[in-house]
């Protein structure tokens, strides 16, 4: 909205790197506008969010930072970050006491932002770094498809939390209302049912920073370029970089493995010609001259391998990351392995087998022009001003 009077914003969000780079776009063009962006997050990421123009609001966490150290049984992480959320509020409070927001944007319809919110009667914009949905899984009834089996559970804990802080209308109201519509910083295409949804979800697109290197122009001259990385969290998988670093052995193309914090490079052994390994590699840099990207389907990577119009070879570990494979295979954008199937010479054979492929190029150039056409941050940050509560 234009001439929106300045605000102070409050961004929530899980402390991680595919949480929160997402939204850096976003907070960086809301500043520009003069507005106040306080962002929560943990210790670690207090310089990434300031690099954004935001205002870090550092909080403790009783996550676990080891992707080890979360429970097995996945259907219960949802308890786990209620229990946190629970935790966390009250510290949340104390640091917004003397100087609320005027409006919340947060990922999670059920996390320490939007229930404060909801205790301060203060707006909330929903924001979706992944897949939307009008629906949460914990109102699908027992047994049918997406319910969880710790849903009564769920909803109990979350019903006590709300009442615990004042808040009415119970945890389906709640869910309901926060899910109604927000911003989606995925391609609408992207979205299974994306043609379903209305007006009152803004499909921005990924709304990705600016960075310092060069965006577009051809490839430089020499071998092609891949990328490889598993993200910033379940990185501790040596084997899996042996392997896709094996896969390129005696192949004309450069190499650049992001192996992460939990495998060190020099573990690695002596890697193939053209082939290198680093804790951490600029990302988007390396996309902005890459043929091919390997990784492990998370939807921050998917979306800034679209944004530069990078095919992706995805080998997925988890739920979300196997459907964002699927998501890629039905739009001819991509190609997957499942992981017990990885050997280099399945990698080797999927990686030359997609980089000749000139459809999926073509497709992915085609995405790569109508996700830069959505507006990014500042078609994000126009819905971000239109939650604002009139003054």
């Amino acid at each position: 909205m234009t001439g929106a009077s300045r605000a102070h914003i409050a961004v929530c969000t899980a402390a991680a790197h595919s949480h929160i780079s997402p939204l850096l776009g976003v907070v960086a063009e809301l500043v520009r506008r003069g507005h106040r962006v306080s962002h929560v997050t943990t210790e670690e990421f207090a310089p990434l969010v300031r690099s954004a123009g935001a205002t870090p609001v550092v909080l403790a966490s009783s996550l676990p930072t080891d992707p080890a150290d979360w429970p097995r049984e996945v259907h219960r992480l949802p308890l786990l970050y209620l229990d946190d959320a629970r935790a966390t509020l009250p510290l949340l409070a104390r640091s917004f006491a003397d100087d609320r927001p005027d409006l919340v944007l947060t990922e999670d319809p059920a996390g320490a932002g939007s229930v404060l919110a909801a205790k301060w009667r203060i707006p909330v914009t929903q924001v979706w770094t992944y897949t939307a949905s009008p629906t949460h899984w914990s109102l699908a009834e027992p047994g049918t498809p997406g319910a969880n089996p710790v849903a009564a559970e769920f909803l109990a804990g979350l019903d006590a939390f709300l009442t615990e802080h004042g808040v009415r209308g119970g945890a389906r109201a709640h869910l309901t209302a926060r899910l109604a519509g927000g911003l989606v910083l995925t391609p609408r295409l992207f979205q299974p049912g994306g043609a379903e949804l209305g007006p009152e979800f803004t499909f921005a697109g990924p709304a990705l920073a600016p960075v310092d290197a060069p965006q577009d122009g051809p490839p430089p001259e020499g071998p092609p370029l891949a990328l490889v990385t598993l993200g910033s969290i379940d990185t501790a998988h040596p084997d899996f970089f042996r392997t896709v670093a094996e896969a390129f052995a005696g192949l004309d193309w450069r190499v650049v493995m992001a192996v992460g914090s939990r495998t060190d490079p020099g573990a690695l052994g002596p890697l193939p010609d053209g082939v290198e390994a680093h804790p951490w590699v600029p990302q988007r840099a390396v996309l902005a001259r890459a043929s091919l990207a390997v990784h492990h389907g998370g939807m921050a990577t998917v979306m800034e391998c679209l944004y530069h119009g990078v095919p992706s070879l995805v080998v997925p570990r988890l739920r979300e990351q196997a459907g964002n494979a699927l998501r890629l295979r039905e739009l001819g954008l991509g190609a997957a392995l499942p992981l017990r199937a990885v050997s280099p010479d399945a990698v080797r054979a999927a990686v030359l087998r997609l980089h000749a492929d000139a459809a999926v190029r073509a497709r992915v150039a085609s995405v790569r022009e109508e996700i830069r056409g959505f507006g990014g941050a500042r078609a994000a940050a126009d819905a971000v001003e239109r939650g604002l509560a009139p003054s």
